[in-house]
Formats: structure tokens, C-alpha cells, sequence
């Protein structure tokens, strides 16, 4: 079985974060999250993918090269302008041998029972297998009502709270038959949802297959954040042997330190005297945590410097930050990479901060 993962996108939900770092190269629990994709395909007996690539290709690439694929198969291709989901996906299509194909958004992050979706789909008969999850508030979402059978009846697009027929969703994760492909048009922007789709279910050959197990698209700051205090908590590879507290041992860790677990630490970070790294924070390499601050419930990325008695709670701070003197960040911050917060600052209530902004002291207070 092969596959395509649609990683060509510009992460425009997830910036200031995504102006310098891909979206699938945003880490959870310090591993990049588009390996949590291979893991994914790899684990439901895919055996090769093809990466449809556009925005910031460059990291991913290299990130792949220096790794240990054990037998797996990684092809690339780079779209030259935005195609869309189906665009990209005909983008693959040479670099596909003809038969039939696991699609995924880059975007998901999911425990979901790939050999089952696919075994749905060759008991059915359908050219095309959409994954469908449940969500509490569908109204964010386009619905996807389907029949007894499985057979996708139609489609519903972010309804009010008085048209909910379903909380059934689509997951981005689809097995499609090569036919599918042919009916995309070549080099041009092109929706699989909603333009494919639709045809496909008009002509009563698009099937569903619902999975409860965890599904998340971090494609927006809360539900990056959302996923990343998950994974650190266990919520996609948990069990008795899991261990809520990732460190590595190159990390200076000072006198009086609080470490709160589940937390991954990586290499060359350094914990001062007094600090504090609460429960479900993700440090990456060679962050220093002053004396005195906290930091909890956040996303840390490499490099990032907490100077003393300042508070981080609940956001996430882009790579080469330095956040200063008694400034405190809160309330889902976003802070892109190299800006620098000065002393005294207050940020919250979802404020984003553009790469390289140098925020004087004392000159933002929420």
C-alpha cells in the first residue's frame, strides 16, 4: 500500500510560528509532527509515501535525510504554485504506481486503525473511503451525513446550531482508487472536498468509515497546543511503559527546581536555581529557564531564553525567543521566532507576535 500526505500548504492558521518553521516540522514532545504521520502510515502497513510538498520544502526534506527508515520508502514532489488538496495530490500521481492510495492531510494527528479504514474500503467496493470522527461542536466543521450502509448521503458546510443532523466529520484521511485520480485535472487548483468529493457522492461510489479512536488537526494554535499537552500525556502512544518524563541527560538543572510531569526536556537546556517547568511543557534544545520563572502548559522551541522571575503559561514560543525580565505570557500566546518580549511586558488573550518584533520594556500590559 502506498500513500500520499498533502504537506504543501502555508500553515497560515498556525503564524507568526509557521512563518519560519513548516507546519509539519512544528514539534510535539520534541519530535517533529509529520514523523507522527510516518509512524501512522508505517503502523496501518503502508510502506512507501509520497510527500506533495509546496510551502518551505527545504526542512522536511533534510529532517528525512538524517533519519533511519527501516525499509520505508519516502518519495518528494514540489508543487510550483498552490494547487489545493486534489491539485496536489495529481501532483503525485507520476511518482504513483497506479494502484490504490492512502490520502492524508498533513495536519492530523490521529490513533486511529489505518488497516481498518482500508479494510472498509476494499469490503465496499467504493472508488473512494473517507474517515469520518465525532466532535462535540460540529458547527466548526463541514458535517458528513451518511446512510446505513456507510454510503455518504451529503455533505453539510459549517452549519448553524439548528442544521446539525450529525456530528460525524470528515477526518482527512481518505483510500481512493486510482480512478479518482483521473478525475482531477492536471496543473490546476483543485478542492478533493469540495469539488471531488461531491461528484464522487452523487455518483454513489464515496463510502465512510467512522473510527472514535483520537483525532486532533493542529492547524490552529489551541488545537497544536491541545495536541501537544496529549502526546505528552499519553494520548496517542500510552500504556504502562510510557514515560511522562522525557529528559535528556546533557540538561543543567539548578538548585530548588520544580519539574511537573509529563514534560519532554531536550538536549543542552538549562533549568537556574528556582525555577519551575510545569505539567504538560515541551522544552526544545538549548532553552534557558531563569531563575525564579515559570513556565507551564507551553511549547518551547529551540533556543529560547526565560530570563529571571518571568512567566509563560499556556502558549507557545517560536524558536530563538527571549522572553524578559518579569514578562509574562499567557492566555495562548504565539511568539514568532527571534522576537524579543522586554521586561515587564504583559501578553495574553491570543496576541501574536511577528518574527523579529523587539518589544521595548514595560510597553504592552493586558
Amino acid at each position: 500500500m502506498q500513500a500520499v500526505v498533502l504537506v504543501g500548504g502555508q500553515g497560515s492558521r498556525l503564524r507568526p510560528i509557521t512563518y519560519d518553521v513548516p507546519k509539519p516540522m512544528v514539534p510535539l514532545r520534541n519530535r517533529p509532527f509529520i514523523s507522527y504521520m510516518v509512524d501512522f502510515l508505517r503502523s496501518g502497513g503502508v510502506d512507501r509515501a509520497v510527500l506533495s510538498m509546496g510551502y518551505l520544502p527545504d526542512p522536511i526534506q533534510e529532517y528525512f535525510e538524517k533519519q533511519k527508515m527501516d525499509g520505508f520508502e519516502l518519495d518528494y514532489v514540489v508543487e510550483d504554485r498552490p494547487l489545493g488538496t486534489a491539485g496536489g495530490l495529481k501532483n503525485a500521481q507520476s511518482a504513483l504506481d497506479g494502484g490504490p492510495v492512502v490520502v492524508t492531510n498533513g495536519d492530523v494527528l490521529t490513533g486511529m486503525r489505518l488497516e481498518s479504514l482500508i479494510e472498509a474500503h476494499r469490503e465496499s467496493g467504493a472508488l473512494a473511503t473517507i474517515a469520518l470522527t465525532s466532535v462535540e461542536d460540529p458547527t466548526a466543521y463541514g458535517l458528513v451525513e451518511v446512510d446505513h450502509n456507510m454510503k455518504v448521503h451529503r455533505f453539510v458546510e459549517k452549519p448553524a446550531y439548528d442544521e446539525i443532523s450529525t456530528s460525524l466529520i470528515n477526518a482527512g484521511i481518505y483510500v481512493l482508487e486510482p480512478e479518482v485520480l483521473e478525475m482531477i485535472p492536471a496543473g490546476k487548483e483543485v478542492s478533493i472536498e469540495r469539488e471531488i468529493f461531491p461528484r464522487l457522492q452523487q455518483s454513489g461510489r464515496l463510502y465512510a468509515y467512522v473510527s472514535s479512536s483520537y483525532w486532533k488537526d493542529i492547524g490552529t494554535p489551541r488545537s497544536y497546543l491541545t495536541a501537544s499537552q496529549d502526546v505528552l500525556s499519553g494520548a496517542i502512544a500510552g500504556g504502562e511503559d510510557f514515560d511522562y518524563r522525557e529528559s535528556h541527560p546533557s540538561i543543567e538543572v539548578g538548585k530548588s527546581v520544580k519539574i511537573l510531569p509529563p514534560f519532554s526536556i531536550e538536549r543542552d537546556c538549562v533549568l537556574e536555581n528556582g525555577c519551575t517547568v510545569g505539567g504538560r511543557t515541551a522544552l526544545g534544545r538549548g532553552c534557558r529557564i531563569g531563575e525564579e520563572a515559570v513556565v507551564e502548559g507551553s511549547i518551547l522551541f529551540d533556543g529560547v531564553r526565560v530570563e529571571p522571575g518571568a512567566i509563560i503559561r499556556g502558549s507557545i514560543v517560536g524558536p530563538n525567543v527571549r522572553i524578559g525580565h518579569r514578562a509574562i505570557v499567557r492566555g495562548l500566546a504565539v511568539l514568532g521566532a527571534e522576537c524579543v518580549i522586554g521586561e515587564g511586558n504583559v501578553l495574553d488573550q491570543g496576541i501574536r507576535v511577528n518574527p523579529r518584533v523587539n518589544l521595548p520594556p514595560r510597553s504592552l500590559r493586558f
